[in-house]
């Protein structure tokens, strides 16, 4: 497969869009607004529920669950047409990146269960006849931080393949590789971090590009950036740093001389510096143009 580089980038907020102001700005930097994150909680996927309730949520409670949802974003037109839907679903201990740390039996239930909430997922927003909609899913794969082949990547590998051999990606669009950067200028030498980002950066991509649907099939892929490192903040820090401009231009590198990329997807949880600082989980504060502007890779070279 020849290396194609998108044109294709895009900007998510969780289960909103951004204000006009913002989009305006995104614009003119080559990156478009036809993305929304929609969280778990709209198909009964969310963080506190525990696995057996996930496992054994039907498809009635899981269909009404995201019906409501969509009805309460009516007057926001979520979804439009066009967009890339991105499913974002971490049930308590058992999200897609930790599939691999259950045995067979367990890990089939597990799959079926998030087979099921694509499968309605699909069918609901197939119900908006909204044309050119796409549906993806978050977490798949989520690399080492270090691009490294630890015991704990390769389970959680494991758990992805198994996952496509039993058709949890059969409809899907397109999967996420979640490309957060771990780690800032804190915790190694600027050489160190080079390295370890872009190990993982190319692990993210290239290990993605393994998994296949049941009928052998790629996936596209659809790779999230954000503008924060996530990593677990020390106690005495608790605000989560931003990351450079010149990391995130070395990753949009790395990204772009892949295969198989459909679009670039950057994510943000707070669109404005005061709702950064007054979040539960507060981030260093940005300004979303400014930061772009500064990456000094948008648009593309070559793109329109």
């Amino acid at each position: 497969m020849v290396s194609t580089a998108t044109c294709d980038f895009r900007f998510s907020l969780q289960n909103e869009y951004a204000d006009a102001g913002l989009v305006g700005d995104l614009k003119d930097r080559g990156i478009s607004n036809r993305a929304v994150t929609i969280s778990g909680h709209a198909t009964v996927s969310e963080q506190e529920i525990e696995r057996p309730d996930f496992i054994n949520a039907g498809t009635d409670e899981i269909r009404t669950r995201l019906e409501t949802y969509l009805a309460t974003h009516e007057d926001e037109d979520i979804p439009r047409a066009g967009d890339f839907v991105i499913l974002d679903m971490e049930p308590d201990g058992c999200a897609p990146r930790r599939l691999g740390d259950f045995a067979d039996d367990t890990l089939q239930d597990l799959i079926a269960a998030y087979r099921r909430r694509i499968r309605i997922a699909r069918q609901e927003l197939r119900k908006t006849r909204k044309p050119g909609l796409k549906l993806g899913l978050y977490q798949v794969i989520v690399p080492d931080g270090k691009g490294q082949e630890s015991d704990e990547f390769k389970r959680s590998m494991r758990g992805y393949v198994k996952a496509g051999e039993q058709g949890m990606y059969d409809q899907l669009d397109f999967i996420c590789p979640v490309l957060y950067q771990r780690f800032d200028s804190d915790d190694a030498t600027p050489e160190t971090l080079r390295k370890w980002l872009a190990r993982s950066t190319r692990q993210a991509i290239e290990k993605s590009l393994t998994l296949t649907r049941r009928n052998g099939s790629r996936i596209p892929l659809v790779p999230i950036l954000s503008f924060w490192v996530f990593n677990k903040r020390p106690p005495d820090d608790p605000v989560r740093p931003a990351v450079t401009s010149e990391s995130l231009a070395r990753q949009l590198q790395i990204v772009q001389e892949g295969v198989g990329i459909e679009a670039i997807l950057f994510w943000s949880g707070w669109q404005t510096p005061e709702e950064m600082q007054s979040s539960k989980k507060p981030v260093e504060p940005i300004v979303i143009a400014d930061f772009l502007t500064s990456v000094g890779s948008l648009p593309w070279p070559g793109c329109n």
